[in-house]
């Protein structure tokens, strides 16, 4: 299991961050429209993860819609933008829903989605999302219809990993939440990593569940994450709502 992105919910056109982060020869990209969804996204690539831009295109669409991201999208942008989701990558999603399940964790039945790329192509793939009520919402998953191979090698080639990029990763994620301790174990419980205070190693990042501070609008949710490379040693900036951070 590979962390897959992070999805940042936004209140304006996807194409405004494409703008802001040019401006700092930062290139991200169009990425679609989900239509059944009533969302649309622009996304920045990066090693083997990437930022998702999230926004509601229609919002009557979007209120309708079944689909736990959707809903925590229109929840959370009706009082701040910022970092909202995690998403971690599987290889087989019908074996993870079944090991959960017998693990005792009820899930939501898998979810189909698809959006149509500004190139008109056609991108697939499957959800998987946790029925558990939590006031810091777990991850959720994802399987491509594509292997990662062959998915890269085409954003390669179509130009829509800015190659200064192409080797940062997602070193760190802080989270912001009232019961650091308790989410920090519920956390290691449910992908069994390594937990250190209320730090919790998972796939290769570090999530930090930090106590509540009032400064951030978004809580219980991610506030802050750090990347490695990224622009230049010890920079951080704000991105509507949230902070990047290079190492």
């Amino acid at each position: 299991m590979q962390l897959d992105h992070i999805v940042h919910f936004i209140k304006r056109n996807p194409q405004e961050i494409i703008d802001y982060l040019s401006v700092m020869n930062i290139k991200a990209v169009q990425g679609g429209r989900h239509e059944k969804w009533g969302t649309y996204n622009s996304l920045l690539y990066l090693n083997s993860s990437y930022i998702e831009f999230l926004a509601i295109e229609n919002k009557a669409k979007a209120t309708q819609s079944d689909n736990p991201l959707v809903q925590q999208a229109v929840q959370d942008l009706s009082t701040f933008e910022g970092l909202g989701q995690v998403c971690f990558r599987t290889e087989n999603i019908e074996a993870l829903k079944q090991e959960l399940n017998e693990k005792g964790y009820k899930t939501y039945p898998i979810f189909p989605g698809e959006r149509m790329r500004a190139d008109g192509q056609m991108i697939r793939w499957k959800m998987l999302f946790l029925q558990a009520k939590r006031e810091v919402p777990f991850p959720f998953f994802i399987q491509w219809e594509q292997d990662d191979h062959t998915r890269y090698e085409e954003f390669k080639s179509l130009g829509m990993i800015d190659q200064q990029l192409i080797h940062t990763k997602i070193k760190g994620i802080k989270y912001n939440v009232e019961s650091p301790e308790e989410t920090a174990a519920e956390w290691r419980e449910l992908f069994q990593g390594k937990q250190h205070g209320t730090n919790v190693m998972i796939a290769d990042v570090s999530f930090e569940f930090a106590a509540y501070n009032k400064k951030y609008a978004n809580k219980n949710r991610p506030v802050h994450i750090t990347l490695q490379p990224f622009l230049k040693n010890g920079e951080t900036i704000q991105l509507f709502g949230s902070s990047y951070h290079s190492l």
